[in-house]
């Protein structure tokens, strides 16, 4: 099947800002407030453990997130609702970065190697979220998106916090455009997360999005050096062509599928929304892509440049052994996530 691509024009992020809902409130984790965006915020100790970290060891042996499955069920009443149509333009790396124009990539649900380099995008704007869970070190993917702040990732809720525990993974850092065993790009540190209510007092996967505020390091502000991807909320459902990249690993529940989760990969369908029924609020696309691809983006209306918006993430898959076992589900990017962006682009 050829390679689909559309083009379109960017929106402002003065002018996207002024169509989210005024007043959001943000809860932290031990607040009363179970409609807003939950937050933890890395305590100074925290922060200053994660700077002392061997990154070089941690990145050698940690495994990759696994990749939950069969995660439909009825979804929070907020998991479905939808508000006016926003999106914030991508912003193109600094002239001195590589922003390999191409004309295209073949579809495909294989998740195949991504066939363009890491410094170029949309690799550049998209790596491996390191972090620490009471079992050891893992990863997921994360994306670096245009915000207020120069310092936004978007991943899956899964990846920053257990909601059957409440508690939240430690001592993360993301290394954008990562390539066996390093970025060229460099570190950065977590300075603080959210997720949606959904996710987190209800285990929806319908809401399984997270956003993470880094820290700036001795290059400034992560988006400065790496560029962005645009973020695009309650926009169309359904239909559209989505390049979903991630950086998974050999999964034995999903066997015949190969990857080291040292380079990026890729799958490149249309996707299906549902809007009722036991995947409610969740989208997906043909994809076998497996564990350490949790949180990648899935990007649509990409423009030459490979720059474009992320309007959902790779949250779960099919159940094993069922014929859903090679479907990538994702959250709809609705007014949960927005607000949960929102929050973290002001921070």
């Amino acid at each position: 099947m050829p390679a689909r691509r559309l083009l379109v024009s960017t929106v402002t992020a003065t002018a996207a800002l002024a169509s989210i809902a005024a007043g959001v409130s943000t809860a932290s984790a031990g607040s009363a407030d179970r409609t807003g965006p939950v937050t933890h915020k890395v305590s100074a100790a925290e922060h200053a453990a994660t700077a002392r970290l061997d990154i070089a060891s941690i990145v050698k042996s940690a495994k990759p997130m696994p990749m939950p499955t069969a995660k439909g069920g009825a979804p929070s009443q907020s998991s479905l609702e939808r508000g006016a149509e926003f999106k914030v333009g991508p912003v193109a790396p600094q002239s001195s970065a590589t922003s390999k124009i191409v004309n295209g990539v073949a579809d495909s649900y294989a998740g195949s190697l991504w066939p363009l380099g890491r410094n170029a995008n949309p690799n550049r704007q998209v790596g491996k979220y390191y972090f620490q869970t009471p079992g050891g070190w893992s990863w997921c993917t994360a994306t670096v998106v245009t915000a207020a702040n120069k310092s936004t990732l978007i991943t899956a809720g899964h990846c920053v916090v257990n909601p059957s525990t409440k508690g939240w993974y430690t001592n993360s850092f993301f290394q954008p455009g990562y390539q066996y065993g390093a970025s060229t790009m460099g570190t950065w540190y977590g300075r603080q997360m959210w997720t949606t209510s959904g996710y987190y007092y209800n285990a929806a996967y319908a809401d399984d999005m997270a956003a993470v505020a880094l820290s700036t390091n001795a290059k400034g502000a992560i988006q400065n050096t790496t560029g962005s991807q645009g973020i695009w909320f309650n926009g169309p459902a359904g239909g559209l062509m989505r390049t979903a990249l991630g950086y998974p690993k050999t999964d034995s529940r999903w066997p015949g599928y190969t990857a080291n989760g040292e380079d990026a990969r890729y799958c490149q369908w249309t996707n299906t929304y549902y809007s009722s029924g036991t995947w409610a609020g969740q989208e997906y696309l043909p994809c076998y892509m497996t564990g350490g691809a949790s949180g990648g983006p899935h990007l649509s209306w990409v423009n030459s440049s490979w720059m474009g918006y992320v309007n959902s993430v790779n949250s779960n898959k099919g159940g094993i052994g069922s014929s859903w076992r090679h479907v990538m589900f994702g959250p709809y990017f609705g007014n949960a996530e927005g607000a949960v962006y929102n929050a973290a682009q002001g921070a």
